[in-house]
C-alpha cells in the first residue's frame, strides 16, 4: 500500500492541546482560496463532560492556521461544512445549529434548523431545483440486538426549499437488521444519480456499502457491498468523473486512508484486507506464503475475509492448505463461526476446545470449514473431524479471517500457506461471493495494497481516536485532508482521551507509488 505515513513534510498540526480531546474534523476551501477545518473540542471520547465547536483558518494551503474560533453551538458533534457557488459557506453539526459565512469564514451567523431528528448529518446536497438534502442516523431504541451488539439503526434523507432554515423528513435510506449503516456520505453524478456511500458499524471487517438513488433521494437502491472497509467516508466527484473518498480504515491495519476511482471500482464488491506491517513478512518461495515472526505486534499478519451477513440463513465454505511449524497459542488461525487455533500438532476450536483435532506435522494440510445453521463441521485433508456448534445470531459468529488471531501475546509462529478459497451464499440479500487465492497470486490483499493511499497510519490506537475527515482541493491540483490522529505511538497517548486534528497534502500521483 503506497504511504505517505512517515514522510514528515507532508503532514501539519492543525490544532493540538494537552488535556483536550480534538477531533471529527470537516474541511473546505473558499472561494478566495482560504482551508476552513471545523472540528470539535472536548475531555474524552465517551461521555464527554463538555463538546465545543471549533474553527480554524488557513491562506497558505494548510501550511498554518488561525487561532481557534468558538461559534456557540450548545453541543457540537462531526460538523459538516459546505461552499455554495455564490460563495457563501454553510457549517452543520448535530445540535441542529447551523452557522452561515459571508465572508470566506472570518465571520459566522448562527441559525437553529427545524426538522431534523438524526445526528451526523452529511455535507448538504444541491439539486437542481435549488432544492437541499442532508442525510443522518439514529438508533432505534435502546435494545441491543446480538447479531451487531448495539440497537439497530436507521439512515434518514431529509430536504429543504429555504436553504437549510426548516427540513422534512423525505425517505429511509438504508435500514437493514444485520448491518449498522450510517455516516452516509452522498455524491451527485453527471447523470443525476445521487450515490452514498455508508459506514457499517457492526465490526465484524462489513465493507462500507453503496446506495444509489435515481429521483433525487426519494427511494433508494439496496444496499451493495463496496471495495472498502472504513468509517465516516467523505466521497466528491473530480472533474474527470472519478470519486476520491477519504475514510477510517477499519481493517485489520488502522489508519487514514484515501481511495481515488469510478464508482465502478467502488462498488466491485468486498476486497480482502490484511495487517502486515513487516516489509520482511510475509515472504513467498516455491512452497507458498511463509508467515514467521517472533511474538509481539511489530510483524504480524493477518487477513480479513468477507464476512457473513445474517448466519441464520447464510452458508460457507472455506478451505485452506497450510504448514504449520511453529505457532503460539496466538500465533496462527482460521477464524469460521470461531477460531480454529492451530500448531504444528493440533487444531482446536475455541468453541469447544474438546473438540481438538490432531495434526500431524511437518506436512501441509488440506483444511475444510462448512457453515450452515449454526454449526461448523471441519475436515481434515477430506475426513470430518469435528462439529461445533455457534449461536447463528450473533456477531461473533460472523467474522471470517486467517492469521494471527488478537491478541498480540503469545503469537510466535512460522507458517506457509499454500491456497485459501471462500464460498458464501446469502439467500436474505440474494447474494454469492466467491474468492480464490494461491500463493502464486501474491499477498492476499493485493486489491487494497495497490489502490489505497494511507495518508496516516494509527495501528496501535483505539479505534475511536483517529480517521475522521474531510478533504479540499487546492488550487494546484492537489488535496488537503484534514483528520483526528491518535499518534498511539507518540509519548502521552492514553486511549479514548487524546486525539489532535492534523492535515496531509497528497496529489494523484501518490496513488501511484509502490
Amino acid at each position: 500500500m503506497p504511504s505517505l505515513s512517515e514522510q514528515a513534510d507532508r503532514h501539519v498540526v492543525i490544532d493540538r492541546r494537552d488535556g483536550r480531546y480534538l477531533a471529527f474534523p470537516d474541511v473546505i476551501r473558499a472561494h478566495d482560496g482560504t482551508l476552513i477545518v471545523a472540528y470539535n473540542e472536548a475531555d474524552r471520547h465517551v461521555r464527554p463532560t463538555r463538546r465545543v465547536l471549533v474553527i480554524r483558518t488557513s491562506r497558505d494551503d494548510g501550511r498554518t492556521w488561525s487561532a481557534p474560533a468558538y461559534p456557540d453551538s450548545p453541543r457540537s458533534h462531526s460538523p459538516r461544512l459546505n461552499v455554495f457557488p455564490d460563495g457563501r459557506i454553510v457549517l452543520s453539526d448535530s445540535s441542529r445549529f447551523f452557522f452561515e459565512s459571508p465572508d470566506h469564514g472570518r465571520t459566522w451567523r448562527p441559525f437553529e434548523a427545524a426538522g431534523l431528528t438524526h445526528d451526523m448529518l452529511d455535507r448538504a446536497l444541491v439539486l437542481d431545483d435549488g432544492g437541499w438534502l442532508t442525510t443522518g442516523h439514529r438508533h432505534l431504541g435502546d435494545k441491543e440486538h446480538p447479531a451487531i451488539r448495539q440497537p439497530p439503526t436507521e439512515q434518514v434523507v431529509y430536504r429543504s426549499t429555504d436553504r437549510g432554515r426548516t427540513w422534512a423528513r423525505l425517505s429511509v435510506m438504508a435500514a437493514e437488521r444485520n448491518l449498522v449503516l450510517c455516516e452516509a456520505s452522498m455524491t451527485r453524478l453527471p447523470t443525476g444519480r445521487i450515490l452514498a456511500l455508508l459506514r457499517e458499524n457492526s465490526f465484524v471487517f462489513e465493507p462500507m456499502y453503496l446506495v444509489h438513488s435515481d429521483d433525487d433521494g426519494a427511494t433508494w437502491s439496496r444496499p451493495a457491498p463496496t471495495a472498502l472497509m472504513g468509517h465516516r467516508p467523505t466521497m466528491g466527484p473530480l472533474a474527470d468523473g472519478r470519486l476520491l473518498v477519504t475514510y477510517r480504515n477499519t481493517g485489520p491495519d488502522w489508519g487514514t486512508c484515501a481511495w481515488l476511482g469510478t464508482a465502478a471500482e467502488l462498488a466491485s464488491d468486498f476486497r480482502v484486507h490484511g495487517r502486515a506491517a513487516d516489509p520482511a513478512n510475509p515472504t513467498f518461495s516455491a512452497e507458498g506464503m511463509r508467515v514467521r515472526n517472533d511474538a509481539g505486534n511489530g510483524s504480524v499478519v493477518r487477513y480479513a475475509l468477507r464476512p457473513m451477513t445474517d448466519p441464520r440463513s447464510a452458508t460457507l465454505a472455506l478451505e485452506a492448505e497450510v504448514r504449520v511449524d511453529r505457532a503460539g497459542q496466538n500465533g496462527c488461525a482460521v477464524r469460521v463461526g470461531c477460531w480454529w487455533r492451530l500448531t504444528p500438532g493440533a487444531m482446536v476450536p475455541d468453541a469447544d476446545p474438546a473438540q481438538a483435532v490432531p495434526l500431524a506435522p511437518g506436512r501441509f494440510h488440506r483444511l475444510r470449514f462448512e457453515y450452515a445453521a449454526g454449526r461448523v463441521a471441519a475436515f481434515v485433508d477430506g475426513e470430518r473431524r469435528a462439529v461445533v456448534a455457534v449461536d447463528p445470531d450473533h456477531a461473533e459468529t460472523r467474522p471470517v479471517l486467517f492469521g494471527a488471531p488478537y491478541p498480540f501475546e503469545d503469537n510466535a509462529v512460522d507458517c506457509t500457506w499454500r491456497r485459501l478459497s471462500l464460498n458464501i451464499l446469502e439467500p436474505a440479500y440474494g447474494r454469492v461471493y466467491a474468492w480464490h487465492w494461491t500463493a502464486g497470486d501474491g499477498v492476499p490483499d493485493a486489491w487494497v495494497r495497490e489502490r489505497v493511499l494511507e495518508l496516516r497510519n494509527d495501528r496501535h490506537a483505539a479505534a475511536p481516536d483517529f480517521g475522521y475527515s474531510g478533504w479540499a482541493r487546492l488550487a494546484d491540483g492537489s488535496f488537503f485532508c484534514a483528520y483526528h490522529h491518535g499518534g498511539a505511538t507518540q509519548p502521552g497517548y492514553e486511549p479514548l482521551k487524546t486525539a489532535f486534528v492534523a492535515g496531509t497534502r497528497f496529489f494523484e500521483d501518490d496513488f501511484k507509488r509502490g
